[in-house]
């Protein structure tokens, strides 16, 4: 039996209903703080800091001190979401995407949704899907290339892709939209940003692609940037080479469409610098 939630989210039309169990558990907590906000408005939607409001480095200068203050100072410290923008009447988006998308701008690490209120109401009830919201730790595509970017692993999205299916990156760990939006968990990306890798300079870079001559380099340089693959470091020394994933070259050169058979210039058994692998 679905679980249904009522929510007034598109400007200048009836609350909508939607069922809690398609959606994601930080989607699903957000549904069910706005169903329980006052007229399941996108209002009173409340996060939780994790800190009292005994914690806030103006606490004492607003309530003083004594024990009506050591009370207040022992609440929680929830705030308002205040980014949530109703869809416009018109909208193509359905509410389900709504809902995904808005819970994803919320980072990982950052305050989880605890409950509902109105502005004068003190907080009813945290939602029931508060404790798996909080654990709902999982990204969007460009959310992770950023995460792993931050972390020194810096992919473009067709590079993302590429590695992907040839196993060099991490699959989603789940899906949401019936699968239209994949969802990268932050274990799996730290997992693979601390992988253990060697680094490869561009001159072995190119020769492992079988580019040679004085162009070498610079041909490999460009097939490097066409696979979206950017470098990890740089040698050391003044005059030391930028370096590269090994691994991820050797899974986007065995990707390669066609490799070795169509118009390759072969010599010696090797790609010359002017061939396009």
């Amino acid at each position: 039996m679905a679980t249904i939630a009522k929510l007034d989210i598109r400007k200048a039309s009836p609350p909508v209903d939607v069922d809690l169990d398609t959606l994601t558990p930080k989607a699903r907590a957000l549904a069910e703080a706005i169903h329980m906000s006052s007229g399941h408005q996108p209002l009173g939607v409340l996060c939780d800091t994790g800190r009292t409001k005994g914690e806030r480095p103006n606490h004492h200068y607003v309530y003083g001190t004594g024990p009506e203050a050591d009370r207040i100072g022992a609440e929680p410290d929830l705030r308002f979401m205040t980014n949530l923008e109703p869809l416009p009447r018109d909208a193509e988006t359905t509410p389900e995407e709504w809902l995904e998308y808005n819970a994803r701008q919320m980072p990982y690490d950052a305050w989880p949704i605890a409950g509902a209120k109105s502005r004068m109401e003190p907080l009813d009830e945290r939602v029931p899907s508060a404790d798996a919201a909080r654990e709902d730790r999982c990204l969007t595509r460009d959310q992770a290339l950023r995460y792993l970017g931050e972390r020194g692993i810096v992919v473009s999205n067709d590079a993302w892709i590429l590695l992907q299916k040839v196993g060099n990156a991490p699959q989603p760990r789940h899906y949401a939209l019936n699968g239209r939006m994949p969802l990268w968990h932050v274990d799996d990306l730290d997992a693979y940003a601390t992988r253990d890798y060697e680094r490869w300079t561009i001159s072995r870079v190119a020769e492992h692609l079988g580019y040679e001559g004085e162009s070498a380099t610079g041909s490999a340089r460009k097939q490097l940037s066409r696979w979206g693959l950017h470098a990890v470091g740089r040698a050391p020394g003044r005059g030391g080479e930028s370096l590269y994933a090994a691994d991820q070259v050797q899974a986007a050169h065995s990707a390669r469409p066609g490799k070795g058979r169509h118009g390759a210039i072969r010599e010696g058994g090797r790609f010359t610098a002017s061939s396009k692998p």
